[in-house]
């Protein structure tokens, strides 16, 4: 998973919460839960997985 986190100060509105998965200028990232965003990856596929990954990490630390 990459570690690249990155915050967008602009004041453009904030893409729809429900939705994880975004597209920036040609790149993609995933949120989570405390507003960071992690990216960016070159595919929406691969945002998705590492994104999947991230949970099932989550879930495994609260086993």
């Amino acid at each position: 998973m990459s570690d690249n986190r990155r915050k967008d100060n602009s004041h453009k509105p904030a893409p729809d919460r429900r939705e994880r998965v975004f597209s920036e200028q040609d790149l993609w990232y995933f949120r989570i839960r405390e507003g960071d965003e992690v990216g960016p990856f070159r595919y929406r596929s691969e945002a998705q997985s590492n994104l999947e990954s991230f949970m099932e990490q989550l879930k495994a630390q609260l086993k």
